[in-house]
């Protein structure tokens, strides 16, 4: 029965790694517009205050995935256990 465990748990990977990936991704992107535009004078800073609110907001964004994903697995261990099928602990 720990197969169950052991998928639970590389589901859960997945979608931790996943997010942090695509995060990543998205930041870099979103990065080369901004970049440009932060190039030109007159809007500079308007474009840095865009930027920090895009840049916070998607990082609450994956930072709210990977806890919900986090809060997940600790519901499934406890369903586990419950039926005899999960780490000890």
């Amino acid at each position: 029965m720990g197969r169950i465990q052991d998928l639970k748990d590389l589901v859960e990977d997945a979608i931790d790694h996943g997010a942090t990936t695509v995060e990543e991704v998205h930041q870099r992107v979103a990065a080369l517009p901004f970049d440009q535009l932060e190039k030109i004078a007159a809007i500079e800073g308007m474009v840095g205050k865009a930027r920090d609110l895009h840049d916070e907001t998607v990082g609450t964004v994956y930072d709210t995935i990977r806890e919900v994903n986090a809060r997940v697995g600790e519901l499934a261990d406890e369903a586990l256990r419950r039926l005899g099928q999960g780490e000890e602990g």
